[in-house]
């Protein structure tokens, strides 16, 4: 896919007028077709993405049927309970190949090389994704390709160079900025794939998290960042409408890992002012609930590894205990939009801030989410509860009997 892609990309990309500067990026006013430009480009993107998306679901899930591509429910953590075909993930990714041709033809001005660089690095994710689909990869074999990728989108412009020092200044960290952007990268490929559990959840929130920072970076006039967000929302809301429970389709580790790395992609492509952690503020208050649910799941592995099991998956997730408590598919499914939608407005807050305010404005989604954690654990103990009284009263009308 991707070769066809370069094959049509290329010659656009050669035919274009000459970019301006790259860094900053700021393209003229009227640097698209017909004079389009700002409003109009992001609109017309992130229409091009969701129309091709929607029209690849409907082929890549007759040809997933075909050959046999299902996701059956054969392990306890899975919650479907009749096989569901596979390759959604090359949808999405061949949604956002006709967003960058797109772009490239219709707004050259606008067609920035990272495009074409995080097309290359995201035909390697799909193909692992789509392995790991297929055949069942060992865990430490896939984070070990994704850190590299990460570490690979640095060298290609994506990334950040310092840190700051919470006693005031930055700390300039040379290569260590190689780990801090394959660490980012890494970790957000995998906290999308760690909600990817639910019909619609994991699209779902990556589409409220592109919104998000689709905003923010509107206001902040990061043009970069606003392509990719407005090309991610076209093609998660395209899936959505095969997705959503009941799902006729999934988009598995191909397309769960690709969304991931775009996000982390975008909030790296920026030459922000300020150092790493000041920088990723609202991209991390945006992300919170996967990036929450990524971190308690860390904490379980780690008490795992005692005995083997770092790299066993577990029922443990947020989604699995919103089922737990009863709410059903769907009602888990939209309590996690409604968290997520609600760490928009904190994201822009917390980019409003001065960077010297960032830092204590963190703990505020931290808080939130710490407060919700707790709260569902506290459901779980009263229903734990009421399960235990009832089973009580049953032991003593047999007993009676």
């Amino acid at each position: 896919m991707f070769l066809l892609f370069s094959l049509a990309y290329w010659p656009l990309r050669l035919g274009a007028p000459p970019l301006g500067a790259l860094r900053p990026f700021r393209p003229g006013p009227e640097a698209g077709l017909f004079g389009l430009g700002g409003p109009g480009v992001y609109l017309l993107a992130g229409g091009i993405a969701f129309a091709v998306t929607a029209a690849l679901v409907p082929v890549f899930r007759r040809m997933a049927l075909r050959i046999g591509m299902l996701d059956a429910p054969s392990e306890a953590r899975k919650v479907h309970r009749n096989p569901v075909p596979y390759l959604g993930g090359l949808a999405l990714y061949g949604g956002f190949l006709a967003w960058v041709l797109a772009v490239q033809a219709l707004a050259p001005g606008y067609a920035h090389p990272s495009f074409h660089t995080l097309a290359a690095v995201g035909a390697g994710v799909v193909v692992l994704g789509a392995a790991d689909d297929a055949l069942g990869l060992p865990a430490w074999f896939k984070l070990a390709v994704e850190l590299a990728l990460g570490a690979a989108l640095y060298f290609f412009g994506f990334g950040v160079r310092e840190l700051m020092d919470p006693l005031g200044g930055v700390v300039h960290i040379g290569w260590f900025a190689v780990a801090v952007a394959s660490l980012w990268v890494a970790g957000l490929m995998n906290a999308v794939n760690f909600v990817d559990g639910l019909d619609g959840l994991a699209a779902g929130v990556t589409a409220l998290c592109a919104l998000s920072l689709l905003a923010v970076g509107l206001r902040n006039d990061q043009v970069l960042s606003v392509m990719l967000m407005s090309g991610l929302l076209g093609m998660t809301a395209a899936f959505l409408l095969f997705n959503f429970h009941p799902a006729s389709i999934f988009m598995g580790d191909a397309g769960a890992l690709f969304l991931g790395l775009v996000i982390g992609a975008a909030t790296l492509v920026e030459e922000q002012k300020g150092a790493a952690v000041i920088a990723l503020a609202a991209p991390m208050t945006a992300l919170a609930v996967p990036l929450a649910d990524t971190a308690l799941s860390f904490a379980r592995r780690l008490a795992r590894a005692r005995r083997g099991g770092f790299f066993e998956p577990d029922r443990a997730h947020l989604h699995h205990r919103l089922l737990a408590l009863g709410l059903g598919h769907r009602g888990a499914v939209l309590v996690l939009y409604a968290v997520t939608a609600a760490m928009g407005p904190l994201a822009w807050v917390v980019d409003g801030m001065s960077p010297a305010r960032r830092y204590p404005l963190l703990a505020l989604p931290v808080g939130v989410l710490t407060l919700s954690v707790l709260a569902l654990r506290r459901a779980e103990g009263r229903r734990k509860n009421a399960e235990g009284k009832r089973d009580d009263a049953g032991d003593s009308g047999n007993a009676g009997a």
